[in-house]
């Protein structure tokens, strides 16, 4: 049996392609060995919920996506902690951006980004990345995405920019205050997804003039800082996954059009997808 996963930083997406053709579908918190090593890996696959779903030990083949991992240093991190759970999987580890190309493009050139919680960008050759901008991660990168979008609007608040109308609705929504959530981003792990989870305030306000332009500036900077990098951008399609670019596909769209680009296909999650790449892929899936 084979088993394809698509993981970001929040959640992550499994599918078992059963011998029969049919498909199972199960998930678990995102896995980025940024921030997880082999021993979190194994614990997060070992729970009860997750191998009634997956018979680990029956997994022939397993094509493992994940963000953070753009080199050998890091796959092989997630690979050790996968290794501990499906023992006898021919594992492959790739960089989530190339399931993001594989899962939109297909085996055909083009342009492939992700807006999910961070983001990241690259051209693609159909079958592999052959350029990328550097993702600076949510320190000093994921232009765009979730925790750009949710550190301009926790900046606005902070910082009194809010209009009184959303001023209001932000302290209802977090009626424990500044302190508490500053605490809260700087106190613990997981600061990325912390800050990104603010993101769906001006998703929600997102025909508020205020929370508009913010949104323009971000996917904007997105636009200019990597997709417009690239070669032939102007003839390329440019084709985007991520929950972020599927919630806001219409700003997409009118934000990349006024800065020149062609928007392809925009899919919510990469892992049907990827699904169907890997069906056609018949050379090796079957082997141990």
């Amino acid at each position: 049996m084979i088993l394809v996963a698509d993981s970001g930083s929040t959640k992550a997406d499994w599918a078992l392609i059963k011998p029969d053709g049919s498909v199972t579908h199960a998930h678990t918190m995102g896995l980025n060995p940024y921030f997880h090593g082999p021993d979190k890996v194994e614990a997060v696959l070992s729970v009860q919920e997750f191998v009634k779903v997956i018979p680990v030990q029956e997994i022939q083949v397993l094509y493992f996506y994940g963000a953070g991992c753009p080199d050998e240093h890091f796959c092989s991190i997630m690979r050790e902690g996968l290794k501990r759970v499906f023992t006898r999987a021919r594992i492959e580890v790739e960089h989530d951006l190339l399931g993001a190309a594989r899962a939109t493009c297909g085996r055909k050139p083009g342009i492939s980004g992700i807006l999910g919680t961070g983001s990241n960008s690259c051209r693609y050759d159909g079958n592999r990345v052959v350029d990328n901008i550097p993702a600076l991660g949510h320190v000093l990168g994921d232009d765009g995405g979730g925790v750009h979008l949710g550190r301009l609007a926790l900046r606005a608040w902070y910082y009194r920019e809010l209009p009184a109308d959303l001023e209001q609705d932000f302290n209802t929504l977090w009626p424990e205050g500044k302190d508490a959530v500053l605490h809260r981003i700087y106190g613990g792990e997981g600061q990325n997804v912390h800050i990104a989870k603010f993101a769906q305030f001006l998703i929600k306000h997102r025909e508020h003039p205020f929370a508009r332009t913010l949104i323009d500036s971000a996917l904007r900077e997105f636009a200019v800082r990597q997709l417009k990098k690239y070669d032939r951008w102007q003839e390329t399609e440019v084709n985007l996954v991520g929950s972020i670019a599927d919630l806001l596909s219409r700003e997409v769209r009118e934000v990349f059009a006024s800065e020149g680009l062609r928007t392809g296909r925009i899919i919510r999650k990469p892992i049907d997808s990827l699904v169907e790449f890997h069906r056609e892929d018949t050379h090796g899936d079957t082997r141990a």
